[in-house]
């Protein structure tokens, strides 16, 4: 019994006397069980609830998961425990439910650590080296996986007397909609960076499935070219993040970990002369790189953002502003960035966002309402896209706010590439700061994720933005003493 007590605590210990892997697990993978792990100051509860770890391919993520999702359940991590010596508690403890999630991104995805389960328990996993599943040695079949949950899906249960926990795996297609509802005591998802829709599914379906229990959240995947939300999540833990939530925690776990474990050298050799040059930080070492086609570096983008700034600022007397609109209807959003130019670097003061079916006169008051709020006592421009017949209308529709200025994308595509090159410049001078969090995060992710071959992604703030910094680098700098307005403004 001294050893089961000493596996609680020890995730690699019990990966190596009770699931008999030999040599235990590699160092990346140690890593991730031992903050995995963690407890807080009362002793049972998880010191960091969510670990997102960036891996290389082949590290090892399959066993690593398994083994933790295993350990969490047998002992069923985040529940307080029984107090010793009293047989009361033991049954209550025992009694009480523990169902843990695995997900993937598709049904297939998690399913393998199901399968690695199996071979585990059977016995037949390569890294125990035929030497068998000691746990099930020595109390006999405690665990069944040859049943499926509601004749469906792959399920691990074990007995009662070990306290009855259960191992679910499901999908995250049609954004988890399918795990609405349930209650989560531990979740893990692999390969997290190729969910298109990581951020929603986390913030409105996974965050709020363990509210109620309190478990943990263990993201592990290879990343992607460019930044997404996986980076996201990620930075959100990085040590080196000054702005990191504290029950937040993240690690990188190399492929080079894996050689002499579940990797051979001569394999890991083969792989990596196949592999291009400029991959291997990603695929080997699990670092994030930016995507060849990204315009904006990735680099003068998270500069540009300042946790220091308001998501919105009053309007100061004698300032200059200009708020960009890039207009939509029916299903298109609306996004509207209101800067403050009046001296370098250019300040993001309002954010705004219309989206779902609009209806014009709510887009118009929206515009006008932030048009006359940074009109007191300053000076405030709109500019809004008046390409096409959409923006025609809009431009009608907007007469009411004066100044007004209009831009039309409508000709060549030099004309939308200047605009571009002008926001591309003034991010990588320093000429532009921008709040962080809220909906400015929105702004961030659009920028990280341009590319000129801009069908099919999200980017109406990137085009509100680079208006406004047009209008701005063209305009003087210089505050107003006696600010004025001029009602007969035309476009550019």
């Amino acid at each position: 019994m001294a050893d089961l007590a000493r596996g609680r605590d020890d995730v690699d210990y019990f990966a190596r006397r009770w699931l008999g892997i030999v040599g235990g697990g590699h160092p990346g993978q140690v890593e991730w069980w031992r903050i995995a792990n963690e407890r807080a100051e009362d002793g049972w509860r998880p010191k960091y609830l969510t670990t997102v770890v960036s891996s290389g391919n082949q590290a090892g993520k399959t066993l690593g998961m398994a083994v933790l999702a295993f350990h969490h359940t047998f002992y069923k991590r985040g529940q307080k425990p029984a107090r010793l010596g009293d047989r009361g508690d033991l049954e209550r403890a025992l009694r009480a439910t523990y169902e843990w999630y695995h997900l993937g991104i598709q049904q297939e995805t998690a399913e393998l650590v199901f399968y690695e389960f199996v071979r585990l328990l059977t016995g037949a996993h390569p890294a125990q080296r035929g030497q068998g599943c000691p746990l099930i040695d020595t109390f006999g079949p405690i665990v069944q996986w040859d049943r499926k949950f509601r004749g469906e899906y792959p399920w691990i249960v074990f007995r009662p007397e070990f306290g009855g926990g259960q191992i679910h795996f499901r999908t995250t297609q049609e954004k988890a909609k399918a795990l609405l509802g349930k209650f989560m005591h531990g979740i893990s998802f692999d390969e997290a960076a190729f969910e298109l829709y990581l951020r929603e599914i986390y913030q409105e379906v996974l965050n709020l499935r363990r509210l109620a229990t309190g478990g943990p959240l263990h993201f592990i995947s290879t990343p992607t070219e460019g930044h997404n939300d996986f980076y996201d999540l990620w930075q959100a833990g990085n040590e080196e993040n000054p702005n990191r939530d504290p029950q937040f925690i993240s690690r990188r776990m190399s492929t080079r970990d894996n050689v002499g474990f579940g990797l051979s050298a001569a394999d890991f050799e083969a792989i990596l002369r196949q592999q291009d040059e400029y991959l291997v930080p990603q695929n080997i070492d699990g670092h994030f790189i930016e995507g060849r086609t990204a315009f904006f570096s990735s680099a003068s983008v998270e500069a540009a953002f300042e946790a220091s700034l308001p998501p919105e600022a009053a309007p100061e007397a004698q300032h200059r502003y200009v708020q960009a609109v890039d207009p939509g209807l029916a299903h298109d959003a609306t996004a509207v960035v209101t800067l403050d130019y009046s001296q370098r670097p250019w300040r993001g003061v309002r954010v705004k966002r219309m989206s779902g079916h609009q209806q014009l006169p709510g887009i118009v008051n929206m515009v006008r309402e932030g048009h006359l709020l940074y009109s007191q006592g300053s000076f405030s421009t709109t500019i809004v896209d008046s390409t096409g017949l959409g923006g025609k209308l809009f431009k009608q529709e907007f007469s009411v706010i004066k100044p007004l200025r209009t831009f039309d994308f409508a000709g060549t595509k030099a004309k939308k590439l200047e605009l571009l090159s002008d926001l591309k410049a003034a991010l990588d001078r320093g000429d532009l700061k921008l709040p962080r969090g809220g909906i400015w995060e929105t702004v961030r992710r659009q920028l990280l994720g341009y590319k000129l071959d801009d069908k099919n992604i999200e980017q109406d703030f990137v085009m509100s933005l680079a208006m406004g910094v047009r209008h701005a680098s063209r305009n003087s700098l210089s505050t107003l003493s006696n600010p004025t307005f001029d009602f007969f403004a035309s476009g550019e």
